[in-house]
């Protein structure tokens, strides 16, 4: 067998595996359900019965459901939407990937939609359901997600944990941050991650101060939103830590970062910090700054962090004191900027890092070569001297390719982790149960700074 298709074949494997149970649109509308409490309705419905009762106690006890795997390392978990008659489709959307994507099914002829999927334990996601998404024929992936995006809502019958979560601070900003993005639903799976920093009530966490300026920069020849968050009392306070946190609205309208920034500081977990968030002049240039672009981390070293310790003498002018961080192609340009300016970023914090990027295997780029090589990065730190660096990388164990190519961030990322370990850096490497979602982000970014700067906390 040659190496392309022993590697889809091994994808395919792992996909099967993950997914195994999975009733997609094809499946039969009769098929006997993986979920045990599903097989009791539809043997139920079988006799002629309805299904009040069982909608009366997915009422009382919420959804999904959740019943026991085939082992303790994983859930099997049932997805709900009830129809009506005229119900044509239903999609789960979420952060995971599948070839044959999430469809729900119809039990029998009944009003129960349902997806079951087998989980792994301590599972944190969040997702949206897409009842009768009218797509266009042969609608590219763009217009399919906006036809879906129209319709997509929460899961009705999952109101626990509702996301994203209200905002802390309200707006001062010279431009308002964007709309709130749309809502969803949580899903979190025992054995998930505790999150006591979420439980300091809001008159014991001191707020801090979050302030919205315009920053143009000469190297880019453009301009940009930047925010500033400071802490509570940082008027008396000396040499603070900084974070440089990547993709600015995401961050602080679905993770609330500053909120997560005073609880965190409050419980003492982290010391006092400050935090600048960095946005784009335009969404279509995210995938131009953030991919390893030499002229955007010179701004970030030679103009942004000089115009912030100018406005904020209490910064520390230490790279030992400097956290880089994002997610996605946010933790390759946190990567890169700590690579390129040692000087300046002395921490790297890398939530699903893309480091399977490579100058010319981006799709749907004009000189995108399917062959070509990635994790160009990982090779540049693999030639170069040691640096003064500290790196936290975390990934989601579902994060990976449905080939089997190696190239999902999953495995990209345990390269990257074992390249590091072996020029001696110091690495502190976790994954995570769950896949590319700032839900999930908002705990691995809390447990990050803890394992960066914890250690400052009680200086």
């Amino acid at each position: 067998m040659p190496s392309s298709d022993r590697r889809r074949a091994i994808g395919a494997l792992l996909l099967t595996a993950l997914l195994a149970g999975a009733p997609f649109a094809a499946r039969a509308q009769d098929t006997a359900p993986d979920s045990p409490r599903l097989e009791r309705v539809r043997a139920a419905l079988a006799q002629g019965e309805g299904t009040a009762s069982f909608w009366r106690d997915v009422a009382a006890g919420g959804a999904p459901l959740v019943e026991p795997g085939a082992n303790a390392g994983e859930a099997l978990v049932t997805f709900l939407w009830r129809g009506t008659p005229a119900t044509r489709s239903v999609k789960l959307s979420w952060a995971m990937r599948s070839e044959q994507g999430f469809a729900l099914a119809r039990l029998a002829q009944s009003d129960v939609w349902f997806l079951t999927l087998r989980l792994p334990a301590g599972l944190r996601a969040s997702y949206q359901l897409v009842p009768d998404a009218d797509v266009p024929p042969g609608a590219d992936r763009m217009a399919r997600a906006r036809a879906e995006d129209a319709v997509a809502r929460p899961d009705p019958l999952n109101t626990a944990l509702p996301w994203p979560p209200a905002p802390t601070h309200a707006p001062v900003a010279v431009e308002p941050t964007a709309p709130m993005v749309a809502p969803r639903s949580v899903l979190r799976l025992p054995g998930a991650l505790p999150e006591p920093w979420l439980d300091v009530p809001t008159p014991t966490a001191k707020r801090g101060t979050l302030a919205h300026l315009r920053l143009a920069s000469q190297r880019l020849a453009n301009e940009r939103d930047v925010s500033i968050y400071l802490p509570a009392g940082s008027a008396s306070a000396q040499r603070l830590p900084l974070l440089v946190l990547f993709d600015r609205e995401a961050y602080l309208d679905r993770v609330d970062v500053p909120g997560l920034l005073d609880a965190l500081i409050a419980q003492r977990r982290i010391p006092p910090l400050a935090a600048v968030f960095v946005g784009h002049p335009a969404p279509a240039l995210r995938g131009t700054e953030l991919p390893a672009n030499p002229a955007f981390a010179d701004f970030l070293a030679q103009e942004l962090l000089p115009w912030l310790r100018a406005r904020h003498p209490a910064l520390s002018p230490e790279a030992r004191d400097v956290v880089a961080a994002g997610s996605s192609y946010g933790g390759l340009a946190a990567a890169w900027a700590g690579f390129r300016h040692p000087e300046a970023f002395g921490n790297v914090l890398a939530l699903s890092g893309s480091f399977w990027w490579g100058p010319r295997n981006v799709p749907r780029q004009p000189d995108f070569d399917r062959w070509g090589e990635g994790e160009w990065l990982t090779r540049e730190f693999a030639r170069s001297e040691r640096l003064p660096l500290r790196f936290f990388i975390t990934a989601g164990r579902m994060e990976i390719t449905l080939t089997g190519d190696g190239g999902g961030i999953l495995d990209t990322s345990r390269h990257l982790r074992t390249v590091l370990q072996a020029k001696g850096y110091p690495v502190h490497y976790q994954e995570f149960a769950g896949g590319h979602d700032y839900y999930a982000w908002r705990g691995e970014l809390a447990q990050g700074l803890i394992a960066l700067l914890g250690d400052r906390a009680a200086q």
